[in-house]
């Protein structure tokens, strides 16, 4: 397959995922990974696999996008997410940070988000408060940074008993 059939194919996949048509963007990236292996395939096909729940495939996808390119940070993000729901929060917290470190990454203020969630959930508000400045200061309008930030400073500001 050429590199323009590739990506023809990888778009469609990629349409199909966006629109909810989550068997035909499995079936499409299939496709288009027998026929090459690309790091982005692996990542939407892990999001495909996450989205159906099957969070071991998912994880499988992740690490093999990270294997092709070990400076592709949106699967390491990801990877950092279900870990975190499967309970492996230290683990969770090593990818999260690699997801920041990797030259490319479409949505570092997710993977600072996502790290200010974890510490939260750890009892660690500042830490979190921490995380949420730099996923705000990429994204000022990160409606739900801009949330826990506020949920956060009024547990700061209310009197403890």
């Amino acid at each position: 397959m050429s590199s323009s059939s590739f990506q023809l194919s990888l778009d469609l996949a990629k349409d199909h995922f966006k629109f909810g048509d989550l068997d035909r963007a499995e079936f499409q990236l299939r496709s288009s990974l027998e026929l090459e292996e690309s790091e982005e395939a692996y990542f939407y096909l892990g999001l495909v696999q996450n989205a159906l729940g099957q969070w071991s495939d998912a994880l499988t996808s992740y690490y093999k996008a990270v294997s092709l390119n070990h400076e592709y940070g949106n699967p390491c993000n990801e990877i950092g997410v279900l870990l975190l729901r499967m309970g492996n929060d230290k683990e969770a917290v090593y990818w999260l940070k690699k997801s920041i470190r990797c030259e490319r990454n479409d949505a570092p203020h997710i993977s600072y988000f996502n790290l200010a969630t974890l510490y939260k959930l750890w009892n660690r508000p500042e830490r979190s408060l921490q995380y949420l400045h730099k996923a705000l200061t990429l994204k000022k309008d990160f409606s739900e940074a801009n949330d826990l930030w506020r949920e956060l400073k009024s547990d700061e500001e209310a009197p403890s008993n």
